[in-house]
């Protein structure tokens, strides 16, 4: 009834939740680490700390891949992936940030890629991959398996470039139906939020025109809507 590759899907992420709690339980602890090792206090701590934590780092890496991550046969890597793989990214972690100036910067590419990452992620599947997520559509003739290196690569950045746009459009698409669907529903409940907070400027812009003289306190009325029934909630506001 289902294919093959659901369990395997499953069975290679199902750890994941429980890891990004424990790094969430961990982040303070993390934060106080960093603050610790890369602040400006103690530049020779800064310097040991970086070279230990990039160390570390390598060596765990290291230790995934002379392991497990050489392994090239799928049946037999992908039962331990779970369990084997967070040596692997904790230390890409230590490496990435083992300095106070790589912690202060990004890579505006990925950041723009890590906000797409549902979308991608369930679209290549109906999309970038076939034959059993083992290849990507062939687009240009003669960029199949037997073909030419120069029209395989660029027969996927063809594949790549329609894929990546689909699926930019696809969360524009969720973010407004989304925003549609509550909007909806809170209309039909009659709990929509028609609070509002009237704030006037000290002076007018230069060049605009003049506002009225407004005392050092202004009551704001702020309106809430409760099961349908409209109650008035007296506010001050001061102005400076």
């Amino acid at each position: 009834l289902f294919s093959k590759e659901y369990p395997f899907r499953f069975q290679a992420d199902k750890y994941s939740a429980w890891l990004g709690m424990a790094a969430g339980l961990l982040w303070g602890k993390i934060g106080e680490y960093m603050q610790w090792a890369h602040g400006f206090e103690n530049d020779q701590r800064r310097r040991i700390a970086s070279v230990l934590q990039f160390s570390g780092g390598v060596a765990l890496i290291a230790f995934w891949y002379g392991m497990f991550g050489h392994i090239s046969d799928k049946t037999t890597y992908n039962p331990i992936h779970p369990y084997v793989f967070v040596f692997a990214v904790i230390g890409w972690l230590m490496v990435r940030n083992c300095t106070r100036y790589l912690t202060e910067c990004h890579s505006s590419l990925l950041e723009f890629l890590g906000r797409h990452t549902l979308e991608t992620y369930v679209l290549q599947f109906h999309l970038f991959m076939s034959h059993n997520v083992q290849y990507i559509p062939v687009v240009i003739p003669g960029a199949d398996a037997d073909g030419a290196a120069v029209l395989k690569f660029a027969n996927m950045l063809l594949c790549g470039a329609v894929f990546l746009t689909l699926a930019v459009w696809a969360r524009k698409v969720t973010v407004t139906t989304q925003t549609c669907v509550v909007d909806l529903v809170k209309n039909l409940r009659g709990t929509v939020d028609t609070s509002r907070t009237v704030v006037v400027p000290q002076q007018a812009k230069e060049g605009g025109d003049k506002l009225p003289d407004v005392k050092n306190e202004e009551v704001v009325a702020l309106t809430e809507l409760e099961g349908g029934v409209s109650k008035e909630i007296p506010s001050t506001k001061t102005i400076d």
